[in-house]
């Protein structure tokens, strides 16, 4: 991704991702053909910076946390801020006796219309305003939960967090690769932080046993070795690894299909989608594995429960 395309995905400006350059908040990404490159783990880091932005601390703090996070690049933050304040304007009146009809009353009433309209905008601007700082405070409560339980600082549902914790231990102990596991949670954290994570995700986690989550593991390790995989005999190993990957989605059906549904549907949904597709495209190039998400897409479209609920929220032709 370009500079452009990663700040109009955070909701921010080429400028800002410079500033946090400078700050050494965010990573200088390798320069490609003359051009800095951004990968997932750039968007996750911007994300997760706009996100404890958001929540009330300053960029001194924010780095403070980034800098104590036991975590290996590991995320982001959501986007937004409150609207800028207008206050009333219009030029002050005489008092008087003022005639109500005719050409002079008339100017009046237009004039004590216009006024109004600026106090009722500022008024509007106020609410607003009330209502960000609201949202703000709760967000405020909810580090302040997060850091009292001792759990990280990311956008995403601490079950999520305990749920690859768990399958990074697994796959540590087997040895396997953690890059593709990591850019995974850097992905969910990214759907988090703007608020693409369903309150149903954690139900359906927490339903995976310690069996299952040793499934979860092996799949992991084994769409990693894809990379290592060509032409035939990777597409083979892709769709194999597809096959194993919606089983585990069948086992707690009912549950995936909660997580589907609550997505939005219409443009947001589609918008939800594309945003999907960009990050897998861009965190996993590889040919097998952009095979292996095209089986899972076509084996949960294969499903007629799956396809209604995903052709609600993605339209008639998803991608992943």
């Amino acid at each position: 991704m370009r500079v452009t395309q990663i700040a109009d995905l955070a909701g921010t400006t080429p400028r800002a991702v410079r500033h946090y350059h400078r700050l050494g908040l965010l990573e200088v990404p390798p320069t490609v053909r003359g051009r800095r490159e951004y990968g997932v783990e750039h968007l996750a880091r911007l994300l997760r910076i706009r996100w404890l932005a958001d929540g009330g601390l300053s960029l001194r703090q924010v780095a403070e946390i980034l800098a104590s996070d036991p975590a290996p690049a590991e995320t982001a933050d959501s986007v937004g801020g409150p609207p800028d304040s207008a206050g009333p304007s219009g030029p002050s009146g005489s008092t008087g006796s003022a005639n109500p009809s005719g050409p002079e009353g008339s100017a009046n009433d237009a004039h004590r219309q216009e006024v109004l309209r600026d106090l009722r905008a500022a008024r509007g601007t106020i609410e607003a305003r009330r209502r960000s700082l609201d949202e703000q405070a709760q967000r405020v409560d909810e580090l302040i939960a997060r850091v009292e339980a001792g759990e990280a600082l990311a956008p995403v549902p601490a079950a999520l967090t305990r749920f690859y914790d768990a399958i990074e231990a697994r796959v540590r102990a087997l040895g396997g690769d953690l890059r593709t596991l990591r850019t995974e949670r850097q992905m969910m954290q990214i759907l988090g932080s703007l608020g693409m994570m369903p309150a149903s995700v954690t139900p359906y986690i927490e339903a995976f046993d310690d069996a299952e989550i040793d499934m979860c593991a092996q799949q992991i390790i084994g769409f990693s070795r894809l990379t290592r995989l060509r032409g035939e005999e990777g597409t083979a190993a892709a769709h194999a690894l597809a096959e194993r990957t919606f089983d585990l989605a069948i086992r707690h059906k009912d549950l995936a299909l909660t997580v589907l549904d609550e997505l939005p549907g219409g443009a947001l949904g589609r918008a939800t989608w594309h945003l999907t597709h960009v990050l897998s495209v861009t965190g996993y190039p590889h040919p097998a594995q952009r095979a292996f998400a095209a089986r899972v897409l076509e084996l949960l479209l294969s499903d007629p429960d799956f396809a209604t609920t995903i052709r609600r929220t993605a339209g008639e032709d998803p991608v992943i």
